[in-house]
This record gives C-alpha cells, structure tokens and sequence, in this order.
C-alpha cells in the first residue's frame, strides 16, 4: 500500500511540475517573442519617421539652394516681388515649412516668405546665423528649436550660408519648420497611453518630443546611454527609464545616414507587453485550474511528499549556496574584478611555481609586461568609467592571444597587465607580443589625446637563462628585468617593445 501510494504521489508531482514547468517556458517564449515583435515594429516605425523627417528637410534644402542661387545672382535687387511671391508659393508647397528668411551679413531680414509684426527683424543672435558667420562651410545646419520672431510659434531651421562674389560671408538662407505640424503627424501614431517620440541633433539635443512639453525643448541627452550605443551602431532598441517623467519604455533609436538627426520611438513597457500579459495571466488561469484538479485528486497523498520535497529543497538549496559561494571566493581570491584575468597573488605564487619548475627542468621561462599608454591622458579625456571599458577591452584582446593551457596572464597594477609564458624563449615571447600588438591595432581602440590617435602599449620582455639564484630572488629579477625593458620601450616612444635575459639556476 504504502509504495502504491508513494509511486501515485511521485507520479502526481511529476505530472505537476511538468504542467508548471511547461507553462512558465510557454509564457517565458511568448514574452521574448512579443517583445522580439515589438521591437522589430519599433525600428521600422522609427526608420519611416527618419525617412519622413529627412525627406522634408531634404526638400528644405532644395529651397535654399535655388534661393540661395538666386539671391547670389541678385535676384533680391532686381527682382524683390517676383522673388517674394516665389517664396509665398515655396512655402505653401513644402507645407511644413512656418517661414522661409534671407538675412544679409549684419542679420537684417532681406526678404521672408511671411510677413512679420516686427519690421527691423535681425537674427544675428540666432545659433544658425553665428553656426554660418563662423563657418566657411555650404552645407545646411540644422539649429535649435526656438520660437519664431515671424509667427511666435515654436520651429527648428534648416539654413545655409549666403557668400558674395569673394567668398565672403554675405549672409543666411533659412527655412523654418513648424514643430506643430510635426507633432501632429507623429500624434497620429498610436503608440499607446505612454508611449513617445522625439527628434534630436546629432550631438543629442532634443528638437522636439511628443508628448510636447516647452520645458523639454532643447535638452541635453548626451548621457543617455542610447548615445552611447549609437556611437557604436547606426540603430538599434534599448530598455530604460525615461528622465522625464520616470516612465519605463521599450526604446527605438535611428540615426540618419547623411544628415545629423537622431529619431526615437519609445513604448511605455507596461502597455507593450499589455496582450502579452493577458494571454499569459490566461494560459496560467487555465493550468491552475488543471493543477488544482489533480492535486485535490491526491491531496492527502501529495501534502506528504510535499513536506519532504520541501525539506530536501531546503537543503539543496543551502547546499547550493554554499558551493556557489565557495566558488565566488576560489574566483575573487584569484582574480581581478576588473579586467577577470588573475590578479596580483595569482600572478606572484605562478612565477614563483614556474621558476621552480624551469630549474628542475631547464626549461625556459618568459615574462611580458604591457603598461597602457598615457592611460592617465585616456581617464581625464574619456572618463574613469570609459577607462574600466577600455582595460577590459586591452584585457580580452591579451587573453586571447594566450593559446596554451599553462600560460597566465595577469593584471599586475592599475594599467600594467604580465603574462607568463612557461617553456617560451626570448624568440617565442616576442612573437607574443607581436601578435597582441597587432591585434591591439586592428582593434582600433580611439584615443585622441594619443599621438598614435589609438590606445597602444608599450612591452616589456624578459627571458630567463640558467645560473645560481633562489627562486623567489630570481622572481624579483625577472619582474625587474622585464620592468626595466618596459621603462625602454616606453622612453623610446611607447607603442613597442624592449627584451632582456635574466640568468637562474638549473637544477
């Protein structure tokens, strides 16, 4: 009887947690699959409203350039009504367009498509007339949201610089577009209750965002870390919580090939898994319901096995975290938290255990220092947490170019990395570095404030040759051999490597 009703119970468990486990994959699969969806309709929403954005700004440009062909051509002089009625119908055709302006080289109005309440208009204060005055160049620039002198509504400009027969600044074309009429087709969009979108300039300041709110206007998202994946990828989706109002959101981000725009589409994380959420609560009604039937079929049995089950989870659970920290430890007494190749102690108790080993069997014995150059220049430029990023990097590239078992690499202080090379000569440990160095350089690491433009290193190499001396001596030796020959590399212009020998013992 007694095994009878253990083999039903067991039997009656594993059916459970086989419905339990079923349906946790199940909602687990569907919610990666919606929110795999959503961001793929996210990138595609976010790309036609780049395509949008840049179509308009791309026929802007078109304005200026004939505008700008004629006013060059003196069409402002001997032709100021027909030019001014070309303008009213430009305007009317572009549609987003709030104003279309010709300032001369003091900011004084030359003529506008619109007419405005102030006559003596000067726009010498305005960012795209100073971006132009001080930049010989032709392209356009697209400058801040403001509001208009001409009609008091908010616009950003799309400009260009008007030059004299000299080539001398003599002025600016620009047209401005109506932030209203672009919230209007981007409201048009259900993007659910806190769902948003927003343009910004290339060096992320925010044109506008929808919802519209004047205080938002012309704010510095530079260190978002969607910029940072930007600066990395052209377009690409990202999970966070918004700055504004708080709101999680799933975001969308898309910068534009050819002109300095970055669009954004953003759904509140609540509302896009909202049919997810539906269907899964659902699907796990209708398990429960399955569960609650076998488990009152054999209640009496199962409330035994629960308590022991219950127990022996207990107890695997304690063992678990027991080996688990265990193991944290075995890695945090070994291994740098930083860069995870082995720290200080590692490094120190190898050469000891190599050197040993190399006398015993007069076998060779390389070491390799590597110092980051001006690393100090690297932090005050890029930032302490841009440094952590690229001495991981630095880090990876050496661990890869480690291709034995037995060689270890380490790091041995602030941007010094070493690595032990066992049974490698002088020869082989130069081949080593070399093959770093090189990979270091197809990485391509940025650093400006480098005479190379790029992160590189400078190497130390010290070989070690037979003769009489204690080991841990001979460690002492070889650290300062192979510190000395990195004080070489480094005098003699950093980016290359210095070798040297350091007798030992045979045993």
């Amino acid at each position: 009887m007694k095994r009878g009703i253990r083999l039903t119970s067991i039997l009656l468990v594993f059916i459970c947690l086989s419905l339990a486990l079923l349906t946790a994959w199940q909602v687990w699969i569907s919610r990666e699959r919606a929110l795999h969806e959503l961001n793929v309709a996210n990138l595609n929403l976010v790309q036609a409203l780049d395509n949008y954005t840049a179509g308009v700004i791309r026929q802007s440009e078109l304005v200026l350039i004939e505008l700008t062909d004629r006013l060059q051509n003196g069409a402002a002089e001997h032709e100021p009504q027909r030019l001014q009625t070309l303008l009213q119908k430009q305007a009317e055709v572009l549609g987003l367009a709030n104003a279309i302006v010709a300032y001369d080289s003091r900011g004084n109005r030359l003529i506008a498509s619109a007419s405005s309440p102030t006559p003596n208009l000067n726009a010498a204060d305005r960012a795209f007339f100073v971006h132009h005055r001080d930049d010989p160049s032709s392209d356009i620039f697209i400058g801040p949201t403001i509001k208009s002198r001409i009609t008091g509504d908010w616009v950003f400009s799309v400009s260009r610089r008007l030059n004299d027969s000299e080539g001398h600044f003599a002025g600016v074309v620009a047209v401005t577009l109506d932030v209203e009429h672009f919230l209007s087709f981007f409201g048009s969009l259900d993007l659910g209750e806190h769902g948003s979108m927003s343009l910004s300039t290339g060096d992320a300041k925010l044109l506008f965002r929808q919802p519209f709110r004047e205080q938002d206007v012309g704010m510095d998202w530079s260190d978002s870390p969607i910029l940072q994946l930007l600066r990395e990828h052209r377009e690409g989706t990202i999970a966070q919580t918004s700055r504004i109002d708080g709101v999680e959101r799933v975001y969308a981000f898309h910068r534009n090939d050819r002109l300095p725009l970055i669009t954004i589409v953003a759904l509140g994380r609540d509302d896009a898994l909202a049919a997810w959420r539906h269907n899964a609560q659902l699907f796990a009604s209708l398990i429960l319901l399955l569960l609650v039937a076998v488990g009152v079929i054999g209640q009496r049995l199962i409330l035994d096995i629960r308590r022991r089950s219950r127990a022996e989870r207990q107890l695997l659970s304690a063992q678990e975290e027991l080996l688990d920290a265990n193991s944290r430890l075995e890695v945090l007494a070994s291994q740098d938290g930083l860069t995870g190749l082995a720290n200080r102690r590692s490094f120190d108790q190898t050469l000891e255990v190599e050197i040993r080993r190399a006398q015993r069997r007069g076998s060779s014995l390389s070491l390799l220092l590597f110092d980051i150059d001006l690393f100090k220049r690297y932090n005050d430029r890029y930032g302490h947490v841009a440094g952590d990023d690229c001495l991981r990097a630095v880090a990876a590239l050496l661990k890869q170019c480690m291709r034995r078992p037995g060689d270890l690499a380490a790091r041995y202080g602030g941007e010094e990395l070493a690595v032990i090379l066992p049974n490698t000569t002088g020869e082989g440990a130069e081949a080593v570095v070399q093959s770093f160095m090189q990979a270091l350089q197809q990485r391509n690491l940025r650093h400006e404030a480098s005479p190379f433009a790029r992160v590189t290193v400078s190497a130390g190499v010290a070989s070690l040759t037979l003769d009489q001396q204690d080991s841990s001596v001979l460690a002492l030796a070889l650290i300062e051999a192979a510190d000395q020959a990195l004080y070489r590399a480094k005098s003699n212009g950093r980016n290359r490597m210095e070798s040297t020998e350091v007798a030992g013992e045979h045993r």
